[in-house]
């Protein structure tokens, strides 16, 4: 399943395909680019990588927008930043918006959103588990209401991974009625594996339409710099994706909206 659609007074749409076929839509171009969003936080690692990030968007001649931000004094609050900083940026923007994690790199031209119809696109994996480390907003009324919930999610639950609380902005919107989804394969990613993985993938896999050849390599340095950044101890009530309770998992899952889902009631 790689797509949902939502309409008031209708039933669900849901789109399926084969690899090959993910693949060939993956790969095609329909318009115009959107406006590639970022940020770092200053005196912190983040700002040699979102350098790179930068370099490698300039290399593909893609419009961007990367900003230095003051840290808040620990990973998940800087983190929690991003819902807000990306609903600036969605309002200000003439054109749909991309975000890009900082540590991150563009590894080639991501023409699936180009000209993008859809009002988001991210990674779902699992078809609960979302990644906010690539995440697509259309110019659209419904993706504004996203963005809008996402950040409100943000402000009032600092303890609170932004990944998760994407994931409950998402659900929440879709019960309203008007919102369509296209649900990104983690393949697009390159996670950090040894070289021989790559070769192998390069030769044999991506020829053949096997695996999907990776546009963004995602460095997953938070894994490494979350102590860096963490100002004090972790908050013992940090909540992640892995803590989401087997009722949401099922709800997204299913597509059922029939769930009122607050903050406390996810993780239960």
């Amino acid at each position: 399943m790689i797509a949902h659609r939502r309409k008031q007074g209708e039933a669900d749409q849901i789109a399926c395909c084969t690899l090959p076929e993910e693949i060939e839509l993956l790969d095609s171009k329909r318009g115009a680019a959107p406006l590639f969003v970022s940020y770092f936080t200053k005196d912190t690692p983040y700002e040699v990588l979102a350098n790179q990030l930068r370099r490698s968007l300039d290399r593909l001649d893609l419009p961007h927008r990367i900003e230095p931000i003051e840290s808040l004094g620990s990973w998940v609050a800087n983190t929690g930043l991003k819902s807000k900083f990306i609903a600036k940026v969605w309002n200000e923007s003439a054109r749909p918006i991309c975000w890009v994690d900082a540590d991150a790199e563009v590894l080639r031209t991501p023409s699936f959103v180009f000209g993008n119809p859809f009002d988001v696109a991210m990674v779902r994996r699992h078809g609960w588990y979302d990644l906010a480390g690539f995440v697509y907003l259309n110019k659209s009324e419904a993706a504004g209401r996203l963005v809008t919930e996402w950040s409100r999610l943000c402000e009032e639950n600092p303890h609170v991974w932004d990944q998760v609380l994407l994931t409950l902005a998402w659900y929440r919107t879709a019960c309203e009625g008007e919102l369509s989804s296209l649900f990104l394969n983690d393949g697009i990613f390159r996670f950090p594996r040894p070289w021989i993985r790559d070769a192998r993938d390069r030769i044999f896999y991506y020829p053949a339409k096997k695996k999907i050849r990776p546009f963004i390599d995602q460095k997953q340095a938070s894994r490494q710099l979350k102590a860096f950044v963490d100002a004090s101890q972790k908050n013992v009530n940090e909540r992640g994706s892995d803590d989401i309770g087997e009722s949401f998992r099922k709800a997204l899952s299913n597509f059922d909206f029939s769930y009122e889902m607050e903050v406390d009631n996810i993780f239960d």
